[in-house]
């Protein structure tokens, strides 16, 4: 057409030059008239072939959304879709369905001198057999035979009974209709896309005395979505609404735990574990103990019967890296997260008071914050973390036992006023230890508590000195605190300075009170 409209132009101009009088500017108008229509219907129809591209993705996706429901599935992401930086749409995941994608709404434009693009509103609405149907315009979308469309699959039929020894017969399966448009019409089918049924016009019609307007998708209105659930507003009023997380099942991150977790305490033996079951667990035992397979565990958070993680629970589990511990626990036992090397993110809560000899010893966090209702750190519990570099002590910790920290890579410490007694070693060994902060109540500090071949400053603030025990051998050199920095600085109460530097006793066998030995480092300060 558009050659045929060039070559009559091409003409008319060669008839003009020799006719210099002739007045075709009526002819020129009508050909730019006729090129504007030309190029207005190629836009339409370029403009309704993505809509109908849109339309069909969207009946698609609603159709699964109904499927979800159907078969209790849950959001697991919603994304939006961009276009020239506006949001057109969103793309939706789900936990066991397809991954889908739809359009929000768009307003159907007015045509030249004519009246607004009509697209029928499709939606789906359960009736009261519980099943969800097709609607147009809030009326039953119905089939050449006037039954209503069903929007999810149809019911299987039952096999035949077997009769003794011999196996029933299998049902058949059931058919999900599918709705597509297609040169401008509906149409259903029943035999997966085999063949098609045709149901009515689609788009809009002719505006009067004008060119169509461009409809508007008309199924999807918008999607909105809080922290439990996810909302699909529908152009007809209809809301459906889905969770983000399965109400009953524990969705499990880590395959090979939820095998192990189902083989033990799923008691209807659905496969599933729910979170009713996963609450009934009293005692996790050591089932876990040495498992190489299993890498993240945060689901234990569910396991609200227990109130203790038992001895050796997680022990030499290489490859954990991740756990959450349920706010049931107050104890966590004898090395129960020992040689976990890959465990590097654990929430401990603060209805944790006890945490035992080695529970967390040779782990790899490289940081860790501890419950607010600690009381005590026993012995070698988090000994040669050879990665933690940053840790919390809080405020209820009164005593931290022997190597409790021992070859960890902590630079600055903070150690409470609430604490009264450091045990030998607890710190020793963290060559990368160069600030040390002790509160102003501890009493006493073990042998090579800070034995670290580094530290630079340390600030005591406790007005009586605490007592510094050293081995019993005191030719092997193991005081409290090395000497061998030539730029440690110890800083004391400056009202305490003199009893500092005085101090110098042995008790039972063992030297304590010893700060006389620093003299030359021990400097008064204002705390």
């Amino acid at each position: 057409m558009k050659k045929l409209l060039t070559l009559f132009a091409i003409a008319l101009a060669v008839v003009a030059s020799s006719c210099s009088k002739f007045d075709d500017s009526a002819i020129w108008d009508k050909l730019n008239e006729q090129e504007q229509t030309l190029n207005d219907h190629e836009k339409r129809i370029a403009a309704l072939e993505e809509l109908c591209k849109q339309m069909n993705t969207n009946i698609n996706a609603l159709q699964t959304i109904v499927e979800a429901l159907e078969k209790k599935d849950y959001v697991t992401n919603v994304s939006p879709v961009r276009e020239d930086g506006e949001i057109v749409g969103y793309t939706i995941s789900f936990a066991n369905s397809d991954t889908i994608t739809i359009y929000n709404g768009k307003d159907g434009k007015d045509g030249v001198d004519g009246k607004d693009g009509y697209t029928p509103q499709i939606g789906v609405m359960k009736d009261t057999d519980g099943i969800y149907y097709w609607t147009i315009d809030g009326e039953w979308l119905l089939d050449g035979k006037g039954s209503k469309i069903q929007a999810n699959g149809v019911n299987g039929i039952d096999g035949t009974d077997g009769s003794n020894g011999e196996d029933g017969t299998n049902g058949v399966d059931g058919i999900t209709p599918r709705l597509k448009i297609e040169n401008d019409y509906w149409y259903v089918s029943y035999d997966e896309g085999a063949t098609w049924i045709e149901l009515g016009k689609a788009t809009g019609e002719n505006g009067s005395n004008g060119i169509d307007g461009v409809d508007g998708d008309s199924i999807f209105s918008s999607v909105t979505q809080d922290d439990e659930y996810v909302y699909f507003n529908l152009a007809d009023g209809t809301m459906i609404t889905l969770p983000k997380h399965d109400k009953e099942n524990i969705q499990f991150e880590d395959f090979n735990v939820k095998v192990l977790c189902c083989k033990l305490w799923d008691t209807n033996n659905d496969g599933e574990l729910s979170y009713t079951e996963a609450s009934a667990v009293t005692d996790i035992g050591t089932n876990f103990k040495g498992n190489s397979s299993i890498v993240a565990f945060k689901e234990l958070q569910y396991f609200t019967g227990i109130n203790t993680i038992p001895q050796n629970a997680f022990k030499e589990c290489s490859k954990l890296w991740k756990i959450h511990i349920p706010n049931s626990v107050t104890t966590i036992e004898y090395q129960a997260f020992m040689d976990c090397g890959a465990l590097s993110v654990i929430s401990i809560p603060n209805s944790v008071t006890s945490i035992e000899k080695s529970a967390f010893e040779s782990c790899g966090f490289q940081t860790l914050t501890l419950p607010n209702g600690l009381t005590i750190i026993a012995d070698g519990t988090f000994q040669s973390c050879y990665k933690l570099t940053n840790i919390n002590i809080p405020d209820s910790v009164t005593t931290i036992g022997n190597y409790a920290f021992s070859s960890c890579k902590l630079s600055k410490l903070v150690i409470p006023d609430s604490v009264i007694e450091i045990g030998s070693g607890a710190f020793g060994s963290s060559s990368s230890l160069r600030e040390l902060t002790i509160g102003k109540n501890v009493q006493s500090i073990g042998a090579l508590a800070f034995a670290a071949s580094n530290l630079v400053y340390i600030y005591c603030k406790a007005d009586i000195p605490p007592a510094l025990y050293w081995t019993a051998n005191v030719s092997s050199g193991n005081p409290s605190i090395y000497d061998e920095n030539s730029a440690l600085i110890i800083y004391v109460p400056r009202s305490a300075y003199n009893e500092y530097v005085s101090y110098s006793s042995r008790k039972n066998g063992l030297y304590k009170d010893n700060w006389c030995m620093y003299k030359s480092r021990i400097s008064p300060y204002d705390f």
